[in-house]
C-alpha cells in the first residue's frame, strides 16, 4: 500500500509545477515572450525574488502578473512549507519504519483510542515493547508526539498487520470500540501467526464468545468490569484501594507481578516449603499456574516444574530478586 505522506508529497510537486507552468504559459501568451524568460519571470514572481522584470511589461502583463502574485505567491507558500513538513515526517517514518522491522516478541496495539492509551502507557511502564496500529491519521500522529512506534492503516488487513511484524509478535490488543472489527482483527492475526496470544475488548457481552471462537484468549468488557469495580469500591473500599495500590499506582512500591521458571532455575523440583522464597526474595507467592491449572494460595508441600508461572506480591527490588531465582537473566 503506498504510503499516503508521499502521494501527499507527489501531489505537491505536481502542483508547483503545475502552478509554475502556468505563470509561464501565461506570460508567453500576453507578452508574447519566448519560453525561457517567461518561465524566468514566473519563478521570479511566485518565488517572489524579485529579480526585476526581464522585459518592460505592458498593461495586460502588469495585469497578469498582480494577478500571479496573488493567487500563485500564497499557493506557492503553502505547497512548499507542506512540502518541507512532509519530507521531516517522511524522515521520522522511515526511521520509525526501521525500528518496527527490528521488532520481536513484542505485543500490537490496535486502535489508539482511551482504551488504546491506556493500554500504551502501561506497556511503557512496564518496558514492554509494542507497536500501535491506527486507521485515523489525526490519532495516528497523536501517538506518534506521545513517543509510540505507530502504523497507520487497517488493523485488520494482512499487509497491516505484516508491517507490524505480527509473524514475530508475541500478543495483540484489540482495543477498538466496534466488536466486528476486533473480531477481524483476532480472525486475521490468529491466520498470520498461530501461536499469537489475543486479548480483545468487547463493548457488547455477547460478542465475548464469538471473539473466543476465532482466537482470542480473554475478552474484556469495560462496562461489566467498571460496574464490578462500582459496586466493589461500595461492598469490599478497602480491598478495591489495596488492588488499586498494586495494579494501578506506579509510585508506589508494592507490586503484582507474573514470573515464569525457567529451565535455569534454582526453584525446579524444589516445593513452596524447601524453596524459602518469601526469606530468599521478600517475594509472597500468592498463586501458581501449573500445566493449565491455576492453584490459588499454594500448600507448602507444592513441587515446582519448569514453565510454571508465579504470581508474585511484593516491593521492585524483591520481585527482581525472584525473577533471578526463576532463571530470569538480569536486565
Amino acid at each position: 500500500m503506498e504510503d499516503p505522506k508521499l502521494r501527499r508529497l507527489l501531489s505537491h510537486i505536481v502542483k508547483l509545477f503545475g502552478l509554475i507552468g502556468f505563470g509561464t504559459l501565461g506570460f508567453m501568451a500576453v507578452e508574447g515572450w519566448d519560453p525561457l524568460d517567461a518561465l524566468f519571470m514566473s519563478v521570479t514572481t511566485i518565488a517572489t525574488v524579485g529579480y526585476g522584470e526581464v522585459h518592460p511589461l505592458t498593461d495586460p502583463g502588469r495585469i497578469f502578473a498582480m494577478f500571479l502574485i496573488l493567487v500563485g505567491v500564497g499557493a506557492f507558500l503553502y505547497i512548499v512549507s507542506d512540502m518541507v513538513s512532509l519530507s521531516l515526517e517522511l524522515n521520522v517514518g522511515r526511521r520509525m519504519k526501521k525500528l518496527i522491522v527490528k521488532l520481536t516478541n513484542h505485543q500490537i496495539i490496535c486502535g489508539y483510542g482511551r482504551t488504546g492509551q491506556e493500554v500504551a502507557n502501561q506497556f511503557r511502564i512496564n518496558r514492554i515493547p509494542f507497536v500501535v496500529v491506527e486507521m485515523n491519521a489525526l490519532v495516528a500522529r497523536k501517538a506518534e508526539d506521545a513517543g509510540f512506534l505507530v502504523i497507520e492503516g487497517d488493523a485488520s488487513a494482512d499487509e497491516v498487520l505484516l508491517r507490524a511484524q505480527v509473524n514475530k509478535a508475541k500478543g495483540i490488543v484489540c482495543a477498538l470500540p466496534d466488536d466486528t472489527q476486533n473480531t477481524f482483527i483476532a480472525l486475521t492475526a490468529r491466520g498470520l501467526n498461530e501461536s499469537i496470544d489475543v486479548v480483545s475488548r468487547a463493548a457488547n457481552p455477547g460478542s465475548e464468545s464469538k471473539l473466543k471462537r476465532v482466537g482470542a484468549r480473554m475478552v474484556i468488557s469495560p462496562y461489566v468490569i467498571c460496574g464490578q469495580r462500582l459496586a466493589a469500591a461500595v461492598t469490599h473500599p478497602l480491598v478495591t484501594t489495596f488492588l488499586d495500590v498494586v495494579m494501578h499506582t506506579p509510585e508506589q512500591d508494592l507490586r503484582m507481578e507474573q514470573v515464569t521458571l525457567h529451565p535455569e532455575s534454582s526453584l525446579i523440583g524444589r516445593t513452596l516449603k524447601d524453596a524459602n522464597i518469601k526469606q530468599t526474595s521478600g517475594a509472597m507467592i500468592l498463586a501458581v499456574n501449573q500445566s493449565g491449572k491455576l492453584i490459588t494460595n499454594p500448600t507448602p508441600d507444592l513441587v515446582f516444574c519448569v514453565g510454571d508461572e508465579l504470581i508474585a506480591l511484593g516491593a521492585q527490588e524483591e520481585l527482581n530478586r525472584l525473577g533471578l531465582l526463576a532463571g530470569r537473566m538480569e536486565s
